[in-house]
């Protein structure tokens, strides 16, 4: 099912219109999210939301190192900080809870007293104010496992952010604990599909040497890939050998495969300024700070840094940086089919098709236009076709990119008496 993330640039004409202030009072906001499309979600798992209208920027990575994935070890001094902002500027609390998970991202049987040693929910307030006022905004911060609580469980988890005052969930997010047990070892097989697609795919090939409690692996272990940090478009392996006797060899059957070019365009909005290389224009006049960012067509648009990877963006993490509505606007050739819609979706907005996300097409320019308010940072996005109620993330990739492609490796275990599913190992591996 697709995921709420809510864009407010379906209101911005309001601006231009009235010059109305839109962020005074942050507890008026009372408006519906956008409509959700009924597609299922093809970047998240299932149980990731964001149903709030007044969070943005939300990151979850190891500390002190924000390009990283939300992966860590079992009974380890390693924590994972939780960042996000609330627009305007009243003072609110949240609640923080969590949710294990099978490697479907199914719901686990095990109550939090199983999973968690400590407090199974907290509380979080304050959060800091930010210096600008066009608009305002609270940046609050969390930093776990920590004295309160830690994890007793490897496997999948999902924190849970509420409204403390009106019991909304607000937002949740994907995260993994793992034990280190047992060696792994990955690559990345290459291949051209037939003339007519002329694409490269990508068929991982993993060696895992399991740890010596394990007595019967063909039994207990599963095994499953993610790429590019889509958690929720983890394929499980379906090509398992056993037949050595110290490893077991794991990797994707041909029809399983992944896009082995598959494209990420690259917003680098360091400051609201027309001199920043990406922008046309910007209205500095409006309430929310308009920038119009320059045309993006194929094979002519910036490409990601190789050594960036994180999927919830760069949001810079002052207290002076600013927001802006940013207008991104398509040129392509090829034509729409009747009916056919066309979104941008990225860091900014948790990879999320809703109706927020739509673009539409401005005939006096020729061009498809969208928009989403953005904080200034940098911020892997793409253009997706929705057509026949089928997403098509590839329609407007280049079939020449050079974009490298990142993997996990993740290695499961059934524990019987537990009911439930142990995350024994990760492998982070890249194409090159």
């Amino acid at each position: 099912m697709i995921k709420y993330l809510i864009s407010i640039s379906w209101f911005i004409p309001l601006v231009f219109l009235s010059g109305c202030t839109l962020f005074e009072k942050s507890a008026e906001y009372t408006r519906e999210p956008p409509a959700v499309t009924g597609l299922e979600n093809i970047f998240n798992p299932p149980n990731q939301l964001f149903l709030s209208e007044y969070v943005f920027s939300p990151q979850l990575f190891i500390k002190e190192n924000v390009n990283t994935a939300p992966i860590i070890r079992l009974n380890s001094d390693q924590q994972l900080q939780l960042r996000f902002e609330t627009l305007g500027f009243d003072s609110r609390q949240f609640r923080i809870s969590f949710s294990h998970h099978n490697p479907d991202w199914s719901r686990s049987p095990l109550p939090p007293e199983r999973f968690i040693d400590g407090f199974a929910m907290l509380n979080l307030s304050g959060g800091q104010l930010s210096r600008d006022r066009q608009p305002g905004y609270r940046q609050f911060i969390y930093n776990f496992p920590n004295r309160d609580f830690s994890f007793r469980h490897s496997g999948n988890y999902m924190i849970r952010i509420e409204d403390t005052d009106t019991g909304n969930l607000l937002f949740t997010m994907p995260f993994y604990v793992y034990e280190n047990e047992g060696v792994i070892r990955s690559s990345v097989d290459r291949q051209l599909t037939p003339r007519q697609d002329l694409r490269t795919r990508h068929y991982p090939i993993s060696r895992y040497e399991p740890p010596e409690f394990l007595d019967q692996p063909q039994f207990d272990l599963q095994f499953y890939y993610v790429q590019n940090r889509f958690w929720g478009r983890a394929e499980r392996s379906n090509e398992l050998d056993f037949s050595a006797l110290d490893h077991v060899q794991f990797e994707m059957r041909r029809e399983s495969s992944f896009v082995g070019d598959y494209e990420f365009r690259w917003l680098s909005l360091d400051r609201i300024s027309q001199q920043v290389e990406q922008v046309a224009e910007v209205d500095l006049t409006a309430e929310i700070p308009v920038v119009i960012l320059n045309d993006d067509s194929e094979g002519f648009s910036v490409h990601p840094p190789r050594n960036i990877n994180a999927r919830t963006g760069f949001p810079d993490p002052g207290l002076d940086a600013r927001y802006a509505n940013v207008f991104f606007r398509l040129d392509h050739d090829q034509e729409i089919p009747p009916g056919a819609e066309i979104h941008v979706v990225g860091d900014f907005n948790n990879w999320t098709i809703h109706s927020g996300s739509k673009m539409n097409y401005l005939s006096d320019i020729d061009r498809w236009q969208g928009s989403a308010v953005i904080k200034t940072g940098s911020y892997h996005y793409k253009y997706v076709l929705i057509d026949n109620n089928r997403i098509d993330d590839l329609a407007f990739d280049s079939r020449f990119t050079f974009t490298p492609q990142e993997y996990h490796a993740f290695v499961y275990m059934r524990d019987q008496t537990r009911q439930s599913y142990r995350l024994l190992q990760v492998n982070h591996f890249f194409s090159n």
